[in-house]
């Protein structure tokens, strides 16, 4: 990771994000905000190869820098660190394509085990946000009426292969491509060849998305 911008308005959550960032790659080029106005102006003229932000700004949503980064630039990795873990806010993240939602509560630890993640082309959703999303979709499937057998069935309609299935689950359990190439016993590059084609046929662009998928289609085993 070359750049990363921060934007908090808490200046120690600020301080702590980028004590870890600089941790992970120390020859970073670091650029901090605490708002909306500040942080347009510097995704305008620093093209950052990571976007951290807090949901809440003193002068709007966190959710607006993610919409300009993923327009201005679409490979930079976008991430939410906030303390909300409800429905709405998670769903709003994901519906703006973010590729990390932490948790502030979580260790520097944690955190920098996730970032670590993103920075590799990895998922990046604290554990409780993963729990939360598969139960969401879990109880939804069930207010559908929709029974495993309905749910498998659309794995064929998208077209994925027996080995795509494998990965897709592993994925959604919050395995990086390494992870699952020891499993499955094949290279990481061509787990990231099966992730590329994943994503294609089932018309995501995050790996977040994909679980989200994952779940619909009832590949992935829910725990109460």
């Amino acid at each position: 990771m070359k750049r990363a911008l921060v934007i908090d308005p808490d200046p120690m959550e600020q301080h702590r994000v980028s004590q870890i960032l600089v941790n992970l790659w120390p020859q970073i080029d670091l650029t901090t905000a605490t708002g909306i106005r500040d942080g347009h102006a510097r995704l305008g003229r620093h093209m950052p190869g990571l976007l951290v932000t807090d949901f809440y700004l003193p002068d709007g949503s966190g959710l607006e820098l993610i919409e300009q980064t993923l327009t201005l630039y679409p490979e930079a990795a976008r991430v939410l660190i906030t303390r909300h873990d409800d429905d709405a806010h998670i769903l709003a993240a994901l519906r703006h394509g973010i590729d990390g939602y932490i948790l502030k509560d979580q260790s520097d630890a944690g955190i920098k085990r996730l970032l670590a993640g993103i920075g590799k082309g990895e998922p990046g959703l604290s554990p409780e946000i993963t729990r939360q999303i598969l139960r969401r979709f879990h109880r939804q499937a069930i207010r559908d009426g929709a029974d495993e057998e309905t749910l498998r069935a659309s794995v064929g309609t998208v077209g994925l292969t027996r080995r795509e299935v494998e990965v897709l689950k592993l994925l959604s359990q919050g395995w990086d491509r390494h992870r699952v190439g020891e499993a499955l016993a094949i290279r990481p590059s061509t787990v990231a060849g099966h992730i590329k084609a994943i994503y294609l046929k089932l018309n995501v662009s995050t790996r977040a998305e994909a679980t989200l998928a994952a779940v619909k289609m009832g590949l992935v085993n829910l725990e109460s």
